[in-house]
């Protein structure tokens, strides 16, 4: 009996030391956010997209068949190049029919302004009566209102045939072309759009947090995702007087001359100045990395203050920190206080984590060898 005893016990003891390993947690794998340098504190950068100063839809006044079309989308143009004319027969007959019309309204006027000066000289010797005067004059006046009329209409049958001919309103690019040869086109209908030499803008929308910090000439700096370490400046030349889509404001900024190869439709980073920069840095995380477990504190008149998680890796645990968050802009924070450059913030899984928590960093596993079971 003693013997069973002595075995009994280490067993019990053996088996209680498992079942503590077995409920013991594993360690949670976080992942980080190494917070980098400040950022500027009075800056907002937003994407826009570039549109040409000077840009136009040109079309024919007139209808017709178009005869010729010289330029196609991408060619350069001067002001006052031939970019495409339609048939013309149909407003020359038109105008020849206008001066034929005219050569007679004028001759059918002189005719009645010498019948009302016979009229006159003939009442004089008291010929003719007062009435058939005032019928000459009449006759005269008609001829006058007629003759004016042919001038008008010959007037609009030139300008018709010289509209025949769409030229360029200024000099650019030729963005867009929309016609044909022997196509017909109905007057006002657009055949081309034109890019102006004038330069180029940005148009972007605000929102309405900072929209009064914008002011008419303010500097700007615009990146290019296309151009790389092209950064060229411009200032504010609009401002929207009217909320868009989201309570933003569309505001456009006109660049500088330069010598980067820019195009209409591209897409561009604005960066703009908003007052005075403050003496604080400012660092940006994702709203991700705030514990929403515990409720923002401070109204809009003081700082913010807001709970993080920063991952210490010598202890590898983590940290709860207080931060003062200066604004929220898009998906990002904009800390003032609580953290500094190298400061590894937790932005995933930080409803489950509390302070002196024990934890590992995650780090993603790439081009891990697939294992094949061949035995199977």
């Amino acid at each position: 009996m003693k013997t069973l005893f002595l075995f009994v016990i280490p067993m019990l003891l053996l088996t209680a030391c498992m079942g503590e390993e077995a409920v013991e947690e594993p360690v949670r794998a976080v992942k980080t956010l190494t917070v980098s340098e400040a950022s500027d504190a009075n800056t907002r950068q937003i994407a826009g997209v570039v549109k040409a100063v000077n840009e136009s839809e040109l079309s024919f006044q007139v209808g017709g068949r178009i005869a010729k079309v010289d330029v196609k989308a991408g060619d350069s143009v001067v002001k006052d190049q031939v970019l495409s004319a339609l048939e013309q027969k149909n407003y020359t007959l038109a105008l020849e029919e206008a001066q034929a019309n005219l050569a007679k309204a004028k001759a059918d006027l002189v005719e009645k302004k010498n019948m009302l000066q016979r009229q006159k000289n003939l009442k004089k010797k008291d010929f003719v009566s007062q009435a058939a005067v005032d019928q000459a004059q009449a006759a005269y006046q008609a001829a006058e209102s007629s003759y004016a009329v042919a001038q008008t209409r010959l007037k609009t049958a030139r300008n018709d045939l010289d509209e025949t001919v769409l030229r360029a309103p200024f000099s650019g690019r030729i963005a867009k072309r929309l016609i044909d040869p022997f196509v017909e086109i109905a007057a006002g209908k657009t055949a081309f759009e034109l890019q102006g030499e004038g330069g180029y803008e940005v148009e972007v929308l605000v929102p309405e947090t900072f929209i009064r910090d914008i002011n008419y000439g303010d500097p700007v700096k615009v990146r290019f995702p296309t151009l790389k370490k092209a950064v060229v400046s411009g200032r504010i030349s609009q401002i929207g007087a009217q909320a868009e889509t989201g309570n933003a404001f569309i505001v456009t900024a006109e660049l500088a001359r330069t010598f980067y190869d820019i195009f209409a439709g591209m897409t561009a980073q604005v960066t703009f100045s908003l007052g005075e920069a403050g003496d604080a840095p400012v660092y940006l995380i994702p709203v991700s990395a705030l514990d929403v477990r515990i409720p923002v504190e401070g109204e809009k008149s003081v700082k913010k203050q807001a709970t993080v998680y920063v991952f210490k890796p010598d202890l590898q645990v983590v940290e709860k920190r207080k931060v003062s968050i200066r604004d929220i802009f898009g998906n990002k924070l904009e800390v003032e206080e609580g953290l500094e450059p190298g400061d590894m913030v937790i932005v995933a899984g930080v409803p489950f984590l509390t302070d002196g928590q024990k934890v590992k960093e995650w780090k993603p596993a790439y081009n891990v060898p697939a294992t094949i079971n061949l035995s199977q």
